[in-house]
Parts: structure tokens; sequence; C-alpha cells
């Protein structure tokens, strides 16, 4: 039996539920990588994009 694949903040390693509530909190992909809302909040916003 697999797990189910939970999301994981590449700055803090920080994971989340699923893909579904990661969005809801926030996360973000800044440069082509999943971040919380917390990091990624460290970067302009023109280089955040939505999953």
């Amino acid at each position: 039996m697999t797990r189910p694949v939970q999301p994981e903040c590449t700055g803090c390693g920080m994971t989340d539920v699923n893909f579904v509530w990661a969005a809801i909190a926030g996360w973000r992909l800044v440069l082509g990588r999943l971040r919380c809302r917390r990091c990624a909040s460290g970067f302009p916003t023109w280089m955040h994009r939505s999953f």
C-alpha cells in the first residue's frame, strides 16, 4: 500500500496534508519550487505562481 504524497516546502521542509490544503493555505511555486506561505513571502510577488 502506498502512502499519499504530501507536499513539502523546499524552504523549511514543512509538510501539509495534501495539495488541496496546501493551496488553501497559500502555498506557491517560486522559481519552480513549492514553498509554504512563510517561505514564499521572502520573494517578490511577481515570482509567485499558484499551483
